[in-house]
């Protein structure tokens, strides 16, 4: 990935349109229960999560293994992919790789209603689908979409050791040191110290000593 000038692109606020990646399941039960398969999807912008601009311009991909029967089918997948994001302490853009892994558990939609309610409140939480038939054409892309924003972190540090900025010039700290002092009081702390001092003008023989405890 070219990494870029922290333009965010264009904002994706859902699975991307034209998405697919589907297999048949009746292809698995007819290659004896089990088939691996592949997917490339195309994926060109930006994701907001967490507060974190995330910047895709490369393919998101997709290795899956499918094993089952008639009676529900059971899918490892992995997924892979790179984004760019800025750094949480320096802001400077970071190359970011995307690796998760998930298993998704298939199951024909039961005709009767009543089995349909118990089949939803038995799936809350767990990575199980619904489909309307085991033998048909099913699409993970959903899925993936799923997988893929759920793995973004709240940060990306461009290194364990990034120093960031300098809070009083802004200068990345990386590229070496600013002329800032390094210590002293904040000035924004002045107002307080003025208000505790008027206060204990106020009120003498009362408050405490450095550690605490309370005056004699």
């Amino acid at each position: 990935m070219k990494r870029g000038n922290g333009d965010p692109g264009t904002d994706i606020g859902g699975k991307p349109p034209g998405w697919s990646c589907a297999f048949d399941g009746a292809a698995v039960i007819e290659e004896g229960g089990t088939l691996s398969f592949r997917c490339e999807l195309p994926i060109s912008g930006c994701i907001d999560h967490w507060g974190q601009k995330y910047r895709f311009n490369e393919p998101v991909v997709v290795d899956a293994r499918v094993a089952g029967d008639i009676s529900g089918l059971g899918m490892d997948l992995a997924l892979e992919a790179r984004a760019e994001v800025d750094c949480a302490r320096c802001l400077e853009p970071t190359l970011f790789q995307v690796s998760e892994k998930g298993h998704i558990f298939f199951k024909p939609l039961p005709e009767d209603k009543g089995d349909q309610d118990k089949a939803d409140s038995a799936g809350d939480g767990d990575d199980l689908v619904f489909v309307p038939s085991i033998e048909g054409e099913i699409d993970i892309s959903d899925q993936v979409w799923e997988y893929l924003v759920v793995s973004l972190p709240e940060k990306v540090l461009c290194s364990e050791g990034c120093l960031g900025l300098c809070p009083s010039c802004g200068k990345n700290r990386n590229r070496g040191e600013c002329s800032c002092p390094t210590s002293g009081p904040d000035p924004r702390l002045g107002v307080l110290a003025d208000l505790m001092k008027d206060g204990n003008d106020e009120a003498p023989g009362k408050g405490g000593n450095s550690n605490g405890n309370a005056k004699e």
